[in-house]
C-alpha cells in the first residue's frame, strides 16, 4: 500500500465526512497509484549487480527478470510487495544462493525496471506464472506483502512449487482494503463503498474478489508445506493476518518475531534463516498445526 502523508490523511477524514463520494474516489486513485519505483538501496547493491538478468511480456508489459546462482539448481522463486523491486531479496537471496538454490525474482508491472502504470496481486501472479515457464517447478515459492497474497493465488491456479512462505502478506482482497482505509484516513463506514469501486475498476474479471481473493477462505492447496512470517509490530498489514492465515492452512507453521516492522523483517537473520530452512525441507511432511514464536 502507497505511503499517506499526515496532510492527506487529515483531508480524508474531512472528505469522508463532507463529500463520501470524492473521498472514495480520490482513495482508489491513490490505493492504485505505485509512484515512482523504488531504487535498489545500497546494502542490496551487490546482489542486485551479480544476477543474470532477463525480460519476459506479460500482458503487454516488458517484465525485469533476476537469477542468481548456478542455473542448473533447483530454483526458488521470489515475489516482491509493493513499492520494492526484486533487490530487496538480497539476504534472502544470499543465503539461498549459499544452500545451493537459485533464486529466481522479477520486477513487477510498475516496478523497478518493468514498464507499466498499475499492478495488483491478480497481475502478480500472472507474472509469476510466466516466470514458471522458463524456470519450471520450483523448489519454493517466498512472498512478501502483496507478493505473499500474489504466490498463494497463483499457486491456487496451478503454481507448481515444493513449499511456501508469505511474509507479512495481507489475507486477500478485503484486508488490502482495510489496510488503506486504515492508513489513509477514510472514515471505516466508507470501506465497502471504497471495497466496491476497487472491486469494479481494479478486478473487472473476478465475479466476488472478497472470496475468491481471500487465502482464509479459499487456501492454498494442503499439500503445499506453509511458513507464514509477520512481525507482531507490523504497521502497514494487520498483524493478526499471519494468525488468521496460519488458522486457515492445517499444518502451516507459523513465525512472529518482534521488532522488525513491516520490510526489516527480510533481512532479519533469524527469519532468513528459518525462511531457507523451510524451503530446504522437503522431505519434511506437514503434520500437526505447529506454531513457533521468535
Amino acid at each position: 500500500m502507497p505511503f499517506v502523508p499526515a496532510p492527506v490523511r487529515t483531508g480524508f477524514q474531512l472528505l469522508g465526512t463532507v463529500a463520501p463520494p470524492l473521498a472514495v474516489e480520490l482513495g482508489l486513485r491513490i490505493m492504485r497509484h505505485v509512484g515512482q519505483p523504488a531504487r535498489v538501496r545500497p546494502a542490496d547493491q551487490q546482489v542486485h549487480d551479480a544476477a543474470r538478468r532477463g525480460t519476459i511480456r506479460v500482458a503487454g508489459e516488458h517484465i525485469a527478470t533476476y537469477a542468481w546462482g548456478d542455473p542448473a539448481a533447483p530454483p526458488v522463486l521470489l515475489v516482491h510487495g509493493w513499492q520494492l523491486r526484486a533487490s530487496r531479496f538480497g539476504r534472502l537471496v544470499e543465503a539461498f544462493r549459499e544452500a545451493g538454490l537459485q533464486p529466481v525474482a522479477f520486477d513487477g508491472v510498475a516496478h523497478g525496471e518493468s514498464s507499466g502504470r498499475y499492478t495488483q496481486a491478480v497481475q502478480h501472479a500472472a507474472v509469476l506464472r510466466a516466470l514458471q515457464e522458463q524456470v519450471g517447478r520450483a523448489a519454493g515459492v517466498v512472498g512478501h506483502s502483496l507478493g505473499g497474497l500474489a504466490a498463494g493465488l497463483a499457486l491456487r491456479d496451478g503454481l507448481a512449487a515444493d513449499r511456501f512462505v508469505a511474509i507479512a502478506a495481507p489475507t486477500g482482497f478485503e484486508s488490502v482494503v482495510g489496510s488503506f482505509v486504515r492508513q489513509s484516513g477514510i472514515p471505516p463506514r466508507w470501506h465497502d463503498r471504497l471495497a466496491d469501486r476497487a472491486a469494479q475498476v481494479m478486478f473487472p474479471d473476478v465475479a466476488d474478489p472478497r472470496t475468491e481473493l481471500d487465502l482464509t477462505r479459499r487456501p492454498v492447496p494442503a499439500g503445499v508445506p506453509t511458513l507464514f512470517v509477520q512481525s507482531t509490530d507490523d504497521t502497514m498489514n494487520d498483524p493478526e493476518n499471519a494468525r488468521r492465515l496460519h488458522a486457515a492452512h492445517p499444518g502451516s507453521e507459523l513465525l512472529l518475531p518482534p521488532g522488525l516492522g513491516h520490510n526489516r523483517v527480510l533481512d532479519d537473520p533469524a527469519v532468513v534463516r528459518a525462511v531457507v530452512e523451510h524451503v530446504l525441507a522437503a522431505d519434511r511432511a506437514p503434520s500437526g498445526h505447529a506454531a513457533s514464536q521468535a
